[in-house]
């Protein structure tokens, strides 16, 4: 069977996957708590329009002092902007990489995986903060930009941030995690590769014609 390797890597991974995700979600709660925790440290530590920081449930709550007009039964009034931040949209890594740690069989997988799970959580506190920056420095419109006086580079950068920190980050860093704890299951997957995409020299032997 082709790729014998690959595929039984691929669909054992699947299957972890759909184990692993009803755990996950069950336990986000007090998985998200050192992230957030970190996420709100930076932050306050940072900036110092920031006010403090909760948790909600699994989500993220940064608390400002940067004003924005909100509407009222009296017509619109200031307040302070309160961004949240979804754990679950930066936390997936986590059981990804365990997936992949248990597919691939990797020896002491439990200790790599807790090794992993902490290597993990500045990744995930970094999409949390840059969503909350998104948020408050694009997002809160021309009370929000009076306040904070951020010029357009430093917006741009917000703007790199959040998105390398969705799109790249996030569902990079445990692969990256994975490829580093499984060199040689990954040698092995290019070895398997290497042979299957190599011509069989017997299907390009001529054959003779019989007269």
């Amino acid at each position: 069977m082709r790729n014998t390797l690959i595929g039984r890597f691929l669909l054992l991974s699947i299957l972890w996957l759909a184990l692993l995700l009803p755990l996950w979600y069950w336990a986000a709660r007090w998985l998200a708590m050192p992230v957030i925790w970190l996420a709100g440290t930076v932050m306050q530590a940072l900036f110092p329009w920031v006010d403090g920081w909760a948790q909600e449930g699994v989500s993220a709550v940064l608390h400002t002092l940067v004003q924005v007009r909100m509407p009222g039964a009296q017509g619109d009034v200031l307040g302070e902007l309160a961004p949240e931040a979804s754990y679950p949209t930066y936390g997936y890594g986590l059981v990804l990489l365990w997936a992949m740690l248990l597919a691939s069989r990797t020896e002491r997988w439990w200790l790599k995986g807790l090794i992993g799970s902490l290597l993990l959580i500045p990744a995930q506190a970094w999409g949390i903060c840059f969503q909350w920056l998104r948020d408050v420095v694009l997002m809160s419109g021309t009370y929000g930009a009076a306040y904070l006086k951020w010029s357009p580079l430093a917006q741009n950068a917000v703007a790199y941030g959040y998105q390398f920190g969705f799109l790249m980050l996030t569902p990079v860093a445990p692969i990256l995690l994975w490829l580093l704890f499984n060199k040689r299951f990954v040698a092995a997957l290019w070895l398997e590769a290497a042979l299957e995409a190599k011509p069989d020299p017997r299907a390009q032997a001529p054959t003779r014609s019989v007269e």
